[in-house]
C-alpha cells in the first residue's frame, strides 16, 4: 500500500550537524543560492554591474550621507573612487595613490568636523584620509597615528590598533579632542592600552551607549565619563571576539553579531554565545583561519538577514556567504566568486520596466520589489578583479553568469513513512511537487548525496499548480533511504518550490 509523506514549506534552513536521515523534513541537508521570502524558498536574486571595473582589488565600500546628498566610495589597493549614481560612472577622488596590500583591510567612520559630517578611512598602512560630500580626499589633519580600525563615537573619532612613530600598539585605543578629529594632543584627546588580554584589537563597534573593542578572547565596553579619563573601559569575559572587524554588525534584536574563529556569535552586553544554528559545526570545521581577516559582512534590512562572506576550505578569498535570519534563526548559504568587499548604498535611481530582462514566468520577484525602489539600501559586491555589482530584482544571473541554485532534502527512510524500523527497505515510487518559475531539475540519491540519478527537468509556469494537479516525478527505486535535489542552474531562470509529496511502499526488514 503506497504511503504519501507531505512536506509543506521546505524552508527551515541548512542542517549539517547530523546524518541526513535525522534532518527535519522541512530543512535542507544541503542548500545553495536559495533565499527565504514570505516563508517560502526561491532561487536568489542576481546581480548587475555598477559602472566599470576599478582595475584592481576592491577592499571596501562606504557611503557618506549628508542631508539628502549621498556619496558612495570604493577603496582599492591604490585607488579611491566615487560613483555618480545617475550615470553609473566611477571617478577618482584620491589626492594621492594608496600603498596598501591585500592584507591591509580598510576601516571607515563618519565623525563630525567643524559641525559637519565627513567620512574618514584607513588601510592601516597609509595616513588616515578624510572625505567630504564633495571634492577629493585629503590627509586627516592633526597628524593622527596610523590605525587599523576607526569608529565614530559621540563627539570623538576613536582609533584601534594604532601605529605611532613606526611602533605598533596592538592593544591601544586612541581618541581625538572633543568634537575635533583633527586634534590629537591636548584637550580631551588621549589613549588607553587595554592590556588585560595579550591579544591584538580585532575591531571596533558601537553597542547602545557603549563603544565595543573586540579582541580574540574578550570584548571591552567603553563608556564616556565626565572625569579626565574621558573613556572608561570594562572587560567582558566573553571568551571570544570578532575575527575580523568588518564582520561586526548590530541587528534589530538589540544584539551585536560578529564572526569569531569558531562561528557566528551574538553579544548581548555581557556574554557572546554562538547563534543557535546547526550550521555552527560546518563553520567551525571549514573556516580557513589564515584568511579570516578578509571576511566581510552587512545587515540586509529587507530580508532580516546578517550576511557574512568567508573563505572556507582551501579558498584564499571569501567565496561563501552565510545568511543568518535573526527572526527565524535559520541559516542559508550563497556562493560568490572572490568577494573582497561587501557594502550597502542608498538607491536613488528607481528601475523601470525596460530594466527587466526576464519573462513573467522567469521572474520570481514582485514587479514593484523594494529591492529596486528609490531610497532603499542595496547590497553592493566587489571582487578581486575590481568589478562592482549590485543585488537586483531585474536578473537571476550574477552579472551575466548563471546562478546555480539547489535544495537537497533530508535522507528519507522508513521512519518517515510511519515504520518503527529505520533499516526497513522501502520501494520509493515518486514525488509530487508544487512549484512555480521557469523550470526545476529533480534527481535522487541513495547514498547521501554522493551520486545522483534520473535527473528530469520539469517546466514550470508563473503560478503554482492546482492542489489536485501537481507536477510529477516518477521513478522506481528499492533502498532503505533516498534524498532529492531540486535545482536550477540555467541563465535567467528561477524556481520557487512551495511543497512536495514523497511516495513509497514499505518492504521487508533488512537482515
Amino acid at each position: 500500500m503506497p504511503i504519501k509523506l507531505n512536506v509543506s514549506l521546505p524552508s527551515l534552513g541548512l542542517v549539517v550537524d547530523r546524518p541526513g536521515e535525522f534532518v527535519d523534513p522541512r530543512a535542507a541537508a544541503a542548500i545553495q543560492n536559495m533565499e527565504y521570502n514570505r516563508s517560502i524558498l526561491r532561487k536568489r536574486l542576481g546581480t548587475s554591474a555598477v559602472g566599470s571595473s576599478l582595475g584592481e582589488r576592491i577592499q571596501r565600500y562606504f557611503e557618506l550621507q549628508v542631508g539628502n546628498e549621498t556619496r558612495l566610495f570604493r577603496v582599492g589597493l591604490t585607488k579611491v573612487e566615487v560613483l555618480n549614481k545617475a550615470t553609473s560612472v566611477w571617478s577618482s577622488v584620491a589626492s594621492a595613490a594608496l600603498t596598501g596590500a591585500a592584507d591591509n583591510q580598510v576601516s571607515y567612520a563618519f565623525p563630525l568636523l567643524s559641525g559637519s559630517k565627513i567620512a574618514v578611512f584607513s588601510n592601516g598602512a597609509d595616513a588616515i584620509r578624510k572625505c567630504a560630500i564633495s571634492g577629493n580626499d585629503a590627509a586627516l589633519g592633526g597628524s593622527p597615528p596610523r590605525a587599523r580600525y576607526l569608529q565614530a563615537f559621540g563627539s570623538y573619532l576613536v582609533l584601534g590598533y594604532v601605529t605611532d612613530g613606526g611602533t605598533p600598539y596592538y592593544s591601544r585605543v586612541q581618541w581625538c579632542d572633543t568634537g575635533d578629529p583633527e586634534t590629537w594632543s591636548g584637550g580631551n584627546a588621549g589613549s588607553q592600552d587595554l592590556l588585560e588580554d595579550p591579544d591584538d584589537i580585532t575591531g571596533l563597534g558601537v553597542f547602545g551607549n557603549f563603544l565595543t573593542v573586540h579582541k580574540k578572547g574578550a570584548i571591552y565596553l567603553g563608556q564616556l565619563v565626565t572625569t579626565s579619563e574621558v573613556f572608561r573601559f570594562d572587560r567582558r569575559a566573553t571568551g571570544v571576539g570578532a575575527a575580523a572587524g568588518a564582520t561586526i554588525q548590530n541587528i534589530p534584536s538589540g544584539e551585536q553579531i560578529f564572526l569569531a574563529e569558531d562561528g557566528i556569535h551574538l553579544f548581548n552586553g555581557i556574554t557572546a554565545p554562538l547563534i543557535d544554528s546547526p550550521v555552527q559545526d560546518e563553520l567551525r570545521e571549514s573556516l580557513n583561519p589564515l584568511y579570516l581577516y578578509k571576511a566581510q559582512s552587512i545587515f540586509v534590512r529587507e530580508t532580516d538577514e546578517y550576511w557574512v562572506c568567508v573563505a572556507t576550505g582551501s579558498d584564499v578569498e571569501p567565496q561563501t556567504v552565510y545568511r543568518y535570519n535573526w527572526r527565524t534563526k535559520q541559516v542559508y548559504k550563497d556562493t560568490r566568486s572572490s568577494l573582497t568587499a561587501l557594502g550597502l548604498f542608498l538607491n536613488t535611481q528607481e528601475d523601470t520596466w525596460a530594466d527587466r530582462t526576464m519573462s513573467w514566468d522567469d521572474d520570481s520577484s514582485r514587479w514593484d520589489s523594494i529591492t529596486n525602489l528609490s531610497l532603499n539600501p542595496v547590497a553592493i559586491f566587489g571582487d578581486s578583479s575590481g568589478t562592482s555589482t549590485k543585488r537586483t530584482a531585474n536578473s537571476n544571473d550574477d552579472n551575466g553568469v548563471a546562478v546555480d541554485a539547489y535544495l537537497q532534502t533530508k535522507d528519507f527512510t522508513a521512519l518517515d513513512l510511519g515504520s518503527k524500523d529505520s533499516d526497513r527497505i522501502v520501494r520509493w515510487k515518486g514525488m509530487e511537487i508544487w512549484a512555480k518559475g521557469s523550470a526545476v531539475k529533480i534527481s535522487y540519491s541513495t547514498d547521501g548525496g554522493t551520486t545522483w540519478s534520473a535527473e528530469t527537468t520539469i517546466t514550470l509556469t508563473s503560478d503554482y499548480p492546482g492542489d489536485d494537479a501537481p507536477l510529477n516525478y516518477w521513478f522506481d527505486v528499492v533502498n532503505s533511504r533516498i534524498r532529492f535535489r531540486l535545482r536550477n542552474n540555467v541563465s535567467e531562470q528561477s524556481f520557487t518550490p512551495k511543497k512536495y509529496v514523497v511516495e513509497g511502499s514499505l518492504r521487508e526488514v533488512r537482515k
